[in-house]
């Protein structure tokens, strides 16, 4: 089966096209002549990529110039309650409306004392040679454990020994 070829004829059309040395066709806007069915008061004079068979384009400024702008997305304004206050099952505003788990109960307004909320302390990061020296101990503590429960005969033992390995396992991975 033969492939045809494009055809590189220029359709008459009333806009002006020129081909440029690829054998693209590139059509003027038909926003520039005036009064046209696009027209909105300006004269625009670029020049779009098109289709071998088009015989007219409007070029994406004036399409933009058609259409609505875009909505203008805002970001919602930060709460003045903490995180998670909703699922709480009581707490109250520091202007003393009281929330019972995140519904406002407005005879108790009043009543009640703000309620106080801790910051979690911040964890120490550990510098590099501090997270070696830990990961060397569990290890070893890791190889302990292991050599107590082969050598354990005691079965109640064996599972308490079993439970530290696991304990040990999990802190390592934290490490790594």
């Amino acid at each position: 089966m033969k492939r045809r070829s494009p055809s590189k004829k220029i359709l008459e059309s009333k806009f002006p096209a020129k081909m440029d040395s690829k054998g693209r066709k590139s059509m003027l806007c038909s926003n520039s002549e005036a009064n046209g069915k696009y027209w909105k008061g300006k004269i625009c004079d670029n020049w779009t990529y098109v289709a071998h068979d088009a015989t007219e384009v409007l070029c994406i400024h004036c399409v933009n110039d058609l259409l609505d702008p875009l909505p203008v997305r805002t970001t919602a304004v930060k709460s003045d309650k903490p995180k998670g206050w909703k699922f709480m099952k009581e707490f109250v505003a520091k202007d003393g409306t009281v929330y019972h788990k995140g519904i406002e109960q407005p005879a108790l307004k009043g009543t009640l004392p703000v309620t106080v909320i801790e910051a979690k302390p911040e964890k120490k990061k550990l510098t590099k040679q501090e997270k070696d020296i830990a990961v060397k101990e569990l290890g070893k503590e890791i190889e302990r454990l292991k050599g107590a429960i082969i050598r354990e005969p005691r079965k109640g033992k064996k599972s308490e020994l079993t439970r530290a390995l696991s304990k040990a396992n999990k802190q390592l991975k934290k490490l790594m």
